[in-house]
């Protein structure tokens, strides 16, 4: 018989954690006008669920999972699409930055991964700005503040993110998850 790459146990947790990014989606709005500022939030949580669910995939499925949910739930700026395939960006380019640069309890680690990931999404947006037709000077007047922004709070979200690992690490909670495995 064939092992299941996740187990059902790791797909509830993760599904859990693609809900609580969407939850604060929702619920947890800074009121600052700057684009990106909820990245402080859900890069912090896909951070939290990378090193929760110690699996290839997991940050990835936390995106997908999430960017339906999202989508489902009408968020976004550009219509579904834009917002499962934001979302999806968030999960991928973390998961790529966390498989080059490894553990994200070191809270460099986890910053930059934050960066990439939020940064991802940034991407995301650009490039449907552009394929939408909006007006290039106007996309090009914002867009050096909105890359700092989404640099800067996706790396804030995944500082954030890395400290609630090590918190975790310190109350004891991986070594208690280990043992119902």
């Amino acid at each position: 018989m064939k092992k299941k790459y996740f187990s059902t146990f790791q797909l509830i947790i993760l599904t859990l954690f693609s809900a609580l990014i969407v939850a604060a989606k929702i619920a947890l709005r800074l009121p600052i006008q700057l684009p990106g500022h909820s990245g402080i939030f859900w890069m912090a949580i896909i951070i939290v669920a990378a090193r929760v669910v110690l699996k290839k995939g997991a940050a990835t499925f936390v995106g997908i999972v999430s960017g339906i949910m999202a989508a489902f739930l009408g968020l976004g700026d550009f219509g579904y699409l834009d917002t499962f395939i934001s979302y999806t960006a968030i999960g991928i380019g973390t998961e790529l930055a966390l498989l080059l640069l490894g553990n994200p309890e070191n809270l460099v680690v986890a910053t930059l991964a934050g960066i990439i990931g939020h940064f991802a999404k940034f991407l995301v947006k650009w490039a449907f700005g552009a394929i939408t037709g909006a007006p290039l000077g106007f996309v090009a007047l914002g867009l050096a503040k909105a890359m700092i922004s989404y640099i800067v709070f996706g790396g804030l979200g995944g500082l954030l993110g890395g400290l609630t690992l090590l918190a975790l690490k310190k109350a004891g909670f991986f070594a208690y998850l280990a043992e119902k495995k």
